[in-house]
């Protein structure tokens, strides 16, 4: 088996593990921190958050990235859907989410944190989709 493959897989399945985890355990964990600790609080969680994320998000892009280039033989299909959902993925965590726990920073909002809630559900059910593809892409790679 290709070990860029494996890494990759492996880094995408790390990224729905932590997602998950996000979705059902963190963000509702959010609303029962003392407001007087809140803005501590998501300070904390940003800085652990992007700590995690160094390393699987890291291995997760170049991996898709060198599948672009033919790296791992990939076929093109599912390198270009799971390519595209990880642009989404990135794009809407820049531009909608980090800006959201920004404006969290400042203190514990009801209404931001349902948003942050609802709004999560497309991020989990995306990076959920992109661990089905890096499995058909094992599945692709040990049939040859």
């Amino acid at each position: 088996m290709n070990p860029w493959i494996l890494a990759h897989t492996a880094a995408t399945w790390a990224m729905v593990g932590v997602i998950w985890t996000i979705q059902l355990l963190v963000y509702p964990a959010m609303a029962r921190v003392p407001a007087n600790g809140f803005v501590e609080y998501e300070a904390f969680h940003q800085r652990r958050v992007v700590a995690v994320l160094a390393v699987f998000a890291v291995v997760e892009v170049v991996t898709a990235g060198l599948f672009a280039f033919g790296v791992g033989d990939v076929s093109r299909p599912l390198w270009l859907v799971g390519g595209a959902l990880l642009v989404v993925l990135w794009v809407s965590t820049g531009a909608y989410f980090a800006p959201l726990h920004g404006r969290l920073a400042d203190g514990f909002d009801a209404d931001l944190h349902a948003r942050l809630i609802a709004t999560n559900w497309i991020r989990t059910v995306l990076w959920s989709a992109r661990g089905v593809l890096a499995l058909l892409i094992v599945r692709e790679a040990a049939a040859r």
